[in-house]
């Protein structure tokens, strides 16, 4: 477990706003920025506050680029003299919306700095509200209602017990972040720890978020997780807080196992939401010790339980292949970042794809036109728009190129190649 928050009580909530030496590193941060080349004028000078373009994320070296686009179908963007120059990395990038892209650091315990950007009324590149301070760490990440969310679990309060600390950046009150407690100790009943996996917004003030239920963790055990011995590891549970993070429901079944993807001390969201509300609850199966193959069961829309009618058995249809992340594309089409190899651990290699559709319980690979999983050295965070999910691969013998996946099809094509090391995550702004 981490060092001891600095809590006087479990529930009190803690508002960040820059002041003090966060200030200053905002400052530092604002002026190195200033000094960089500006994005370039939107559409025909910019229309005035009507109007969209593309957001992508590259980076080179230890900087990040911001840029922009009319089109990721076609073309070369690069960021030799364009966009913005922004002094560090960032680890993941989080849409809510169409008005901002939230960038976070993953510090390894250490305070990171958050930024977040969208457009001006001419269709240029501007920070959206203040730079943010996580004084903690965190372990997964999604967007709910007016914020984005960061959660890490295994933290050890300042009366003993252990919970999750929640950080919710309002991004309608110039980012402004409050910090929740949640203690994690028998959340379930059965007198065992739980570690979060993923947001999922019910569009009713609650949101889902995966429960890994598990013993705790020897304190003398590395990997930087919250996870302990898990000795329920074929079962399923889900929770629905809402955001002063009150529990209002949880779900449980025996059909499939826990819902979340792992990667050393990540805890990839494996729940997510189609078109028409219903959540579907995915399992990689990563523990080893679960008999239950990979797959996924359904949350109705509304419902207070499982669908007990619907089951996706996704391992058998896949070869016997297992999956880390799952994406929404649109409809019931789901995208899943699938393991390279039968046998797999926490920092196996997962660079191929499959399209599943979930009504219809298909699974189709995504080979044509898309890179042969031996050939992907880096991935960026997918970004599914008009019916098509657009993902930024780099390869060791092409620049970063976004190809767009047809779901229908399962099928890929090559789009917009950025000129630059990587590209870490794309988005749509409105403006």
């Amino acid at each position: 477990m981490d060092k001891p928050l600095n809590k006087n009580n479990m529930n009190m909530e803690h508002v960040k706003t820059m002041n003090g030496s966060v200030w200053g590193i905002g400052l530092a941060l604002l002026a190195a920025v200033g000094c960089s080349k500006n994005d370039g004028p939107g559409p025909a000078g910019g229309n005035g506050g009507n109007g969209e373009r593309y957001f992508i994320a590259a980076t080179a070296g230890s900087s990040t680029y911001l840029l922009t686009a009319d089109d990721l179908e076609s073309g070369t963007a690069t960021i030799v003299g364009n966009g913005v120059e922004i002094p560090r990395t960032y680890s993941m990038w989080v849409n809510n919306g169409t008005k901002a892209s939230v960038g976070l650091i993953y510090a390894q315990g250490d305070p990171g700095i958050g930024i977040s950007y969208g457009l001006d009324a001419s269709g240029n590149l501007v920070p959206v509200g203040n730079e943010f301070q996580i004084t903690s760490r965190f372990t997964t990440y999604g967007a709910f209602d007016k914020y984005v969310v960061t959660s890490v679990s295994g933290q050890t309060l300042t009366d003993g017990k252990t919970g999750a600390v929640f950080n919710f950046i309002d991004l309608d009150n110039h980012n402004t972040m409050t910090q929740r407690d949640i203690v994690t100790e028998n959340f379930t009943g059965n007198g065992q720890l739980a570690t979060f996996s993923g947001i999922v917004d019910l569009g009713n003030g609650e949101f889902l978020t995966g429960l890994v239920v598990s013993e705790p963790k020897d304190p003398e055990a590395g990997g930087g997780g919250s996870t302990g011995p898990v000795t329920h590891p074929d079962s399923v549970w889900v929770a629905a807080l809402d955001a002063n993070l009150n529990v209002k429901r949880i779900y449980r079944d025996d059909r499939i196992s826990y819902a979340s993807g792992r990667m050393r001390s990540q805890y990839y969201s494996q729940i997510a939401s189609d078109d028409a509300g219903n959540v579907y609850v995915f399992s990689g199966s990563f523990e080893s010790s679960t008999t239950k193959p990979a797959g996924a069961l359904r949350i109705n829309k509304g419902a207070a339980d499982f669908d007990q009618s619907y089951y996706f058995n996704i391992e058998e249809m896949s070869g016997g292949y297992r999956f880390r992340k799952v994406w929404h594309i649109t409809e019931d089409y789901f995208l899943l970042e699938v393991y390279n190899d039968l046998e797999y651990g926490s920092t196996t290699a997962a660079s191929q794809y499959a399209v599943v559709k979930m009504q219809d319980k298909t699974f189709s690979w995504v080979r044509e036109g898309f890179p042969a999983k031996d050939e992907i050295s880096a991935t960026g965070l997918p970004f599914a728009d008009n019916g098509k999910m657009y993902f930024p691969v780099t390869t060791a013998s092409a620049q970063p190129t976004v190809y767009v996946i047809d779901p229908e099809t399962a099928t890929a094509k090559a789009g917009l190649v950025i000129q630059a090391e990587g590209v870490a995550a794309l988005s749509r702004f409105e403006y």
